[in-house]
């Protein structure tokens, strides 16, 4: 029976032992994270816009709504439009960071690497 009870206790100190240890982990790495992100912030000289800002973009938006010919202007500016290489490097690069990010979630929302995690069980 002690050598139940001490198996048990063991693994249990292991399971402490470990979760302990990642969340550790995942303390330190939103720390500097947040860090990180003060940085920026501060260096690209971040922050939300302002009010008045809010309602410039929405009024834009709505008058551009209302008017067709601003629509019609903006159609024939987007049919004159004439891809060139650095246009097609442009989009290439944020085709990657989208499926980047696209990625990411699928690992993160697997929990892992390749594939799904298949229940082991009586089930087939």
């Amino acid at each position: 029976m002690s050598a139940i009870v001490s198996k048990a206790t063991g693994l249990f100190n292991s399971a402490v032992t470990k979760s302990t240890q990642l969340a550790n982990c995942a303390v330190y790495w939103t720390k500097v994270g947040a860090e990180v992100g003060k940085i920026v912030y501060k260096q690209e000289g971040l922050a939300p816009p302002s009010q008045a800002q809010f309602k410039q973009v929405y009024n834009q938006f709505f008058n551009f709504l209302k008017s067709p010919a601003e629509q019609k202007a903006a159609l024939e500016a987007v049919s004159k439009f004439q891809p060139n290489k650095q246009n097609l490097t442009q989009l290439g690069i944020y085709s990657v960071h989208i499926l980047a990010f696209f990625s990411v979630g699928e690992i993160i929302g697997r929990r892992s690497l390749f594939g799904y995690p298949v229940p082991h069980g009586d089930h087939h």
